[in-house]
């Protein structure tokens, strides 16, 4: 059984997958505005009952969105790893995007700092690290997509009420699970291989101390 954590948003979730049959065996969602630190583990706790406590896979979804959540999801799939004997590795949550029947389409997100990032998914896949630009960018990549007729979806409520051709959407662990389940053993081998840590859009921002 295959356990999925996509803890980016708010509307955090869990999911178990069986590849055995290709179908989620169980799914919850819980939201919190403060990291999900306390609220995830009664969830968590009855996927584990469900599944007898027995993993082969743990994927996070290791955002962009809330570092926070984040990195809460990672050390509760690090401990899991180390209780469970399972191994863990990290996709990005934009390959999680509920999406409907569209494997391929964009995201948009709000990257701070007076700008947006673009990413492109194609066949479930993020093919390129998410592209910084600038409002005047962002609006010339819309028109664009909707040009070629592909799906634009949004985390970010602002973004989707600022414009018409972008949908409203978050990451779900649901669909994060199955992404994971079409991995093969090599590429899961690579995964194990990378580091553990939060899908940055850019290097920190670190100043150091004058004088």
């Amino acid at each position: 059984m295959l356990l999925a954590i996509e803890s980016s948003v708010p509307k955090a979730s869990l999911a178990l997958y069986d590849r055995a049959t290709n179908s989620v065996a169980w799914q919850d969602e819980f939201t919190s505005q403060r990291a999900h630190n306390a609220v995830i583990f009664d969830p968590l706790r009855e996927a584990l009952d469900h599944c007898g406590r027995s993993l082969d896979l743990i994927v996070i979804g290791r955002g962009p969105g809330s570092y926070g959540g984040v990195r809460v999801g990672i050390a509760v799939a690090n401990g899991l790893s180390i209780a469970l004997g399972a191994p863990v590795i990290g996709l990005s949550s934009l390959e999680a995007m509920e999406s409907g029947d569209a494997e391929t389409y964009a995201v948009i997100g709000d990257a701070r700092r007076q700008s947006f990032f673009v990413a492109r998914v194609e066949e479930g896949k993020l093919i390129a690290e998410p592209e910084l630009v600038t409002e005047e960018g962002l609006v010339e990549h819309l028109t664009l997509l909707s040009r070629d007729g592909i799906p634009v979806l949004t985390a970010d409520q602002a973004l989707a009420d600022a414009h018409e051709s972008v949908r409203l959407s978050e990451p779900q662990a649901a669909k994060l699970a199955a992404r994971a389940s079409r991995l093969s053993p090599e590429e899961i081998e690579q995964r194990l291989k990378e580091p553990l840590e939060p899908h940055y859009l850019r290097a920190p921002y670190i100043t150091t101390p004058k004088g």
